[in-house]
Parts: structure tokens; sequence; C-alpha cells
């Protein structure tokens, strides 16, 4: 699960984003669960579209956060943004 969060962010900033993308790991340590950040110097936010049964795309993202405990987005104070992403399991 993991590795399709990852994909998934890292693919958003790559194709919507600008700049360098920077991906973090690290565990929280309040609950020990892993999160997963992807920094760029885009200032657009990733949205969940509409689901659209003849689109053959952009499904993505409502996919993640259907797998995630919870997701979102934080302004850099540099410009750009961080999307992370809090995994379920340790």
């Amino acid at each position: 699960m993991g590795r399709l969060v990852v994909c998934e962010l890292v693919t958003n900033s790559f194709r919507h984003g600008k700049g360098q993308i920077v991906v973090r790991i690290f565990r929280d340590e309040r609950d020990g669960l892993p999160v997963v950040e992807v920094w760029d110097a885009g200032e657009g936010r990733p949205e969940i579209q509409v689901e659209n049964y003849a689109a053959t795309g952009g499904r993505g993202l409502l996919l993640m956060a259907e797998l995630v405990r919870e997701w979102g987005v934080r302004p850099l104070n540099e410009g750009g943004k961080v999307v992370w992403a809090k995994l379920d399991q340790p």
C-alpha cells in the first residue's frame, strides 16, 4: 500500500506541480504510523475529482484517499506545498 501512495503523490506532483520533487517518509512520533510527504514548488492543490466512469484517468487520488488513514496539503513558507498521507499500518 505504501508504494501505491508514494507513486500517486509523486505522479501528481510531476504532472501538476513545479520544480524539484522531494519525498520524505517517516514514522509519526505520536502514534507510530508511517507518513509519506511529497514536496514541490507548485501552488495548485490536489482535489479529489467527481467520479467519471467514462474517464481513462483521474481516479488515483480518490483511490489513495480510501487506503490511508488521513491525508492533506499544507503550504510551504518559501512557496509550494507538501502533500502528505498517513498510512494505517506501522
